[in-house]
């Protein structure tokens, strides 16, 4: 719903707080989130290692696969310029840019099991299937 607010760009995230509290009967209740949250904790020895242990391993995965299809694009580009004397279609590899470029991870890139990280949207996927089932597919159409 606020997506259309957010920087659209598969290079930057955000880290998110969400603070939430259990009352006397066990139920959850959610109390704010905060955008950029301090990872610090109550001292100021205190720092939560795990949240940026598994965030640069998060960014340098996503890193690593995009580097690697740049690497694959730059590559076909050089076979293609080769055989045909230059680069004659720049609307093809516009194209296959703006593809290399999407925020995604290649298999040989996985998250390690013991990260933090769940992916709840992959952009790259059409409608409901970006959410992982998450949403019905009616909230989709307008």
């Amino acid at each position: 719903m606020t997506s259309p607010k957010y920087l659209n760009n598969s290079n930057v995230y955000e880290l998110l707080g969400f603070d939430f509290i259990l009352d006397d009967n066990m139920d959850l209740f959610f109390i704010e989130a905060n955008p950029s949250p301090l990872l610090t904790g109550t001292t100021k020895h205190m720092i939560y290692y795990e949240t940026v242990k598994d965030s640069f391993e998060i960014m340098y995965a996503y890193y690593r696969s995009r580097m690697a299809r740049f690497l694959d694009l730059i590559n076909r580009m050089k076979d293609s310029a080769a055989k045909e004397g230059g680069l004659a279609d720049l609307r093809f590899w516009r194209n296959e840019y703006q593809k290399a470029a999407k925020n995604r991870l290649e298999p040989e890139f996985k998250i390690s099991k013991k990260n933090s990280f769940t992916l709840i949207m992959d952009e790259n996927l059409p409608g409901a299937k970006a959410y992982f089932g998450l949403f019905d597919e009616e909230c989709f159409n307008n």
